[in-house]
């Protein structure tokens, strides 16, 4: 198999999703906090740096494969028809 990235990309890639990962473990963790407003930064601070890196993944393979960061919203949107649908299903049942 070919494999879609040149090693130093596939690194970055892996790097980021790990980062990735550890934002959104972390943010599992920030309703562990006494204070609401603390808690709150806490949590909006992982996301943002999650977001952060999957945007930075994105923009990694946007540079190889033109059109990826297009496919993702795509799907993304795919998915949320999918489950605005399947909650509307669920409302009339």
């Amino acid at each position: 198999m070919k494999p879609l990235f040149d090693a130093e990309t596939t690194t970055a890639i892996q790097q980021l999703c790990d980062e990735t990962c550890e934002a959104m473990q972390l943010a599992k963790k920030s309703h562990e906090h006494e204070d609401v407003a603390e808690g709150l930064d806490d949590f909006s601070a992982c996301l943002a740096v999650a977001l952060l890196k999957i945007g930075l993944a994105t923009g990694f393979v946007e540079q190889r494969y033109p059109g990826f960061a297009k496919e993702i919203e795509v799907k993304r949107q795919r998915v949320i028809q999918a489950l605005t649908e399947e909650q509307q299903k669920g409302q009339k049942h």
